[in-house]
C-alpha cells in the first residue's frame, strides 16, 4: 500500500496546531506576536436544497462558541476600526466580514451570528442588491451548467479556449478555469466573453438570477439590520476596479456608498474592493475613498491590523488585510492567536 503524502501532511499539521488548544497557549502567543486584532472574510454559506456548497453552518456555529470559550473579543467592523485609531489596546479583537451580499448571507450567516451575538459586516454590490444584475461569475456557471452542447468555445479579447464539456467534472473545470482567466482581463472584454458565451453555449442569460445565485435585496438588509448585521458599500457591478478607466472606479466607489446611504439605516464607511488582492486596485482607488471621507478600507489579503500599523502608515487604513475564513477550528485559531504571523515571520526571517 502506498502512503498517501498529504494525508501524512495533514497529521503533520494537526500535531503542530494541537498545543493551541493548551490552557493558557493562546493567550500568551497572542501576547508574543503582538497580535491586537483580526479581521475575517467570508463568502457562501451552504444550503445545499439550492445548489449553493460554502461555509458549514453548523461548523460556523462551533467555531463561534469555541471563540468565546477562549474569550475572544467579537467587535463591529466600524468599532475595531476606531479602537484601533484611537490606539486603544485590542488584544483578541475579531471582526467578521462577508462579500458580495448573496441571500445565504442572511437566511443561513445572520442567524447564527445573532445567536452568539457576533457583529458580522456584510458588503454589498449596488445592482445586485437593487435586482437590476447578477454577477458575471455567477452568469458563467449558470451557461456552462446548463448548456445542452458538449463543446464551447469561449472569446477572451483575442484569445480564444475550448471546452469540452463531457462530463460533470470538465463542466466544473472549465468554469474554473474561464473565472479565472476572466478575473485577470480587462472589464470590457470579461463582460463580451459573457455575451459571446451565451451565444456560443446556445443559453439565453435570465435577466434576474436563479434562486441559488439571489441577493440579499435592499428591504432585506434593512430586516436584517434589527438581528446586527450591518452593511457596508463593494461597488456598484463588482469589477476588478484596477481593470476600469478613471470614470467608472469613480462611480462604482462613489455611487455604491450613495446607494448604501440611501438604502441602510446605519451604513458602515469602510469600503471593501472586490477580489482585493495587491493588484485589484491601487492609489486611485485609495484616494477615491479618501475623498469620500470614509474611515477605511478592506482588502482580500492575508495579515493582522495593529493601531502601530495604522500611526505609521496613515494609508493603511485604506488597505486593512482580512485572513480568509476557514471551517476548520485549528486553522481559524491559529490566524487569532498569532501562531500564522510567528510562521509569517520565520519565513520571511529565513528567506
Amino acid at each position: 500500500m502506498v502512503a498517501n503524502p498529504k494525508s501524512g501532511t495533514s497529521v503533520l499539521k494537526r500535531a503542530l496546531l494541537a498545543p493551541l488548544f493548551a490552557p493558557g497557549c493562546a493567550d500568551a502567543l497572542a501576547r508574543l506576536t503582538d497580535t491586537r486584532a483580526s479581521i475575517f472574510m467570508l463568502h457562501r454559506f451552504s444550503a445545499p436544497e439550492l445548489g449553493v456548497f460554502g461555509h458549514d453552518p453548523a461548523q460556523l456555529r462551533c467555531n463561534l462558541a469555541r471563540l468565546r470559550k477562549l474569550r475572544y473579543r467579537f467587535m463591529p467592523l466600524l468599532d475595531l476600526f476606531q479602537s484601533l485609531l484611537a490606539g486603544e489596546p485590542l488584544r483578541k479583537a475579531i471582526a467578521f466580514t462577508i462579500d458580495d451580499g448573496y441571500f445565504d448571507h442572511g437566511e443561513v450567516a445572520a442567524p447564527i451570528f445573532a445567536e452568539f451575538d457576533c457583529p458580522v459586516t456584510t458588503f454589498l454590490v449596488a445592482r445586485f442588491s437593487s435586482g437590476e444584475d447578477w454577477f458575471w461569475w455567477d452568469k458563467l456557471t449558470y451557461i456552462l451548467e446548463t448548456t445542452k452542447k458538449s463543446q464551447v468555445e469561449a472569446r477572451l479579447g483575442t484569445t480564444r479556449i475550448s471546452y469540452l464539456l463531457a462530463s460533470p467534472e470538465a463542466r466544473a473545470a472549465a468554469i474554473h478555469d474561464l473565472n479565472l482567466r476572466c478575473q485577470d482581463s480587462a472589464e470590457h472584454d470579461r463582460l463580451q466573453c459573457v455575451l459571446d458565451l451565451s451565444h456560443d453555449a446556445e443559453i439565453d442569460i435570465p435577466p434576474s438570477p436563479p434562486p441559488r445565485f439571489a441577493p440579499i435585496s435592499w428591504d432585506g438588509a434593512r430586516r436584517l439590520e434589527k438581528i446586527g448585521m450591518t452593511f457596508g458599500p463593494h461597488t456598484v457591478t463588482h469589477p476588478v476596479l484596477s481593470s476600469t478607466a478613471d470614470p467608472q472606479a469613480e462611480f462604482e466607489i462613489t455611487e455604491s456608498w450613495n446607494r448604501l446611504k440611501c438604502e441602510v439605516a446605519n451604513p458602515v464607511p469602510i469600503f471593501c474592493y472586490p477580489s482585493g488582492r495587491k493588484q485589484d486596485f491601487g492609489e486611485r482607488e485609495i484616494a477615491i475613498v479618501q475623498r469620500l471621507g470614509l474611515t477605511g478600507a478592506v482588502a482580500g489579503q492575508p495579515g493582522k491590523l495593529s493601531s502601530q500599523t495604522l500611526r505609521e502608515s496613515p494609508a493603511s487604513r485604506y488597505q486593512v488585510p482580512r485572513f480568509g475564513y476557514l471551517d476548520s477550528f485549528p486553522h481559524l485559531l491559529q490566524f487569532v492567536s498569532g501562531l500564522e504571523l510567528a510562521k509569517a515571520r520565520i519565513r520571511a526571517a529565513v528567506h
